[in-house]
């Protein structure tokens, strides 16, 4: 069964990777958007000198909407302000009108992508920030917020219902496959996969720039309604599937998240050669350095009892104050459960 940890600050240091994979993280996740290739490049020697077999999973972005890399600001919004969103292609116009004293954040999607439907909601860091949308002035998305927070570049963002068809795949994803193509990663994820074009659209990529002896394994993320429905065509072209939790909830709604969980690990379980793997929110009390919920602990049962093949440790061990308790933790919870 897979243990995958997420590197970050937090296992930077030897010892904590060291310490990570000895407690049970048998494959590492490298998420392109949070790190630099140099880095990942010094993680992966370091994991390797540790342990040679360690798989290395390499996450692409995808279609994931984020706060603009050109975002030039850092600033707090607060609950009842008005402030106004645009495309990357947008801001900059904005930019130039230097007379503009409106709060305007910048989404790394095109303008008429962001203003071609009716939106209701835009929410920032998982929906911890949440701004209903009220109006569309001159090209900007007008919105008042309801929940506020600071607002920093390549903060992840969701829209629910955001027609995605033409966001193709994009430059900082194709720099990460050459990397992964170079490095010999053992798998590449997807994200935001929401139909068998998405996987195939990688594939593409991947085959222009692989050797015959490198054959990675090809996993697609869930994490919209569409990728739900269209579950079945995507596995047929994918090794396996992530449940991405941590995205499909402000996507979709936490109470029908659960549903949604249950009828993608049903169509996967079909396939017995294809991993399910379950991400995001596994551990999060014991990432805020607190002891594990039941209600952590009873899902990590059910997912194992049903099926699962593995979990994604996120937060947990790149940002987490325990990273190796945690780890400890959910290995000793999976040889336990998996017995019974």
């Amino acid at each position: 069964m897979y243990i995958i940890g997420t590197v970050g600050p937090n296992v930077k240091d030897r010892a904590v990777l060291k310490g990570i994979i000895e407690s049970g993280v048998n494959a590492l996740r490298f998420n392109f958007i949070h790190g630099s290739a140099e880095e990942f490049l010094e993680f992966l020697k370091m994991a390797k000198d540790i342990k040679s077999d360690i798989q290395v999973m390499l996450d692409l972005s995808g279609t994931k909407v984020r706060v603009s890399g050109k975002f030039q600001y850092i600033f707090k919004v607060y609950n009842g302000e008005v402030i106004y969103f645009c495309g990357e292609d947008k801001y900059s116009e904005v930019v130039k009108n230097s007379k503009n004293k409106i709060k305007v954040i910048p989404l790394n999607i095109k303008n008429k992508i962001l203003n071609e439907k009716d939106y209701k909601q835009i929410g920032i860091k998982d929906n911890t920030m949440t701004f209903d949308i009220i109006d569309k002035v001159d090209g900007l998305i007008k919105a008042t917020t309801i929940r506020g927070g600071v607002i920093r570049k390549w903060k992840g963002c969701n829209i629910k219902n955001l027609e995605r068809k033409e966001l193709p795949l994009n430059e900082n994803d194709k720099d990460a496959i050459v990397w992964g193509v170079n490095n010999k990663v053992d798998i590449i994820c997807q994200s935001f996969v929401e139909e068998k074009k998405d996987i195939d659209d990688v594939k593409l990529f991947l085959n222009n720039r692989k050797s015959n002896q490198f054959k990675p394994k090809i996993w697609a993320k869930i994490e919209t309604l569409n990728g739900v429905n269209n579950i079945k065509s995507i596995l047929g072209e994918a090794d396996g599937i992530v449940i991405g939790r941590g995205d499909l909830i402000p996507e979709t709604s936490i109470e029908d998240t659960p549903i949604y969980e249950e009828r993608i690990i049903k169509e996967v379980l079909g396939d017995k050669d294809k991993e399910i793997i379950i991400a995001t929110h596994i551990l999060n009390s014991m990432k805020n350095g607190k002891m594990p919920s039941i209600s952590e602990v009873e899902s990590i049962y059910n997912f194992i009892k049903i099926g699962a093949t593995g979990f994604l440790l996120a937060g947990e061990t790149s940002i987490g104050k325990a990273p190796i308790r945690t780890v400890e933790f959910l290995n000793n919870l999976i040889i336990k459960y998996r017995n019974i």
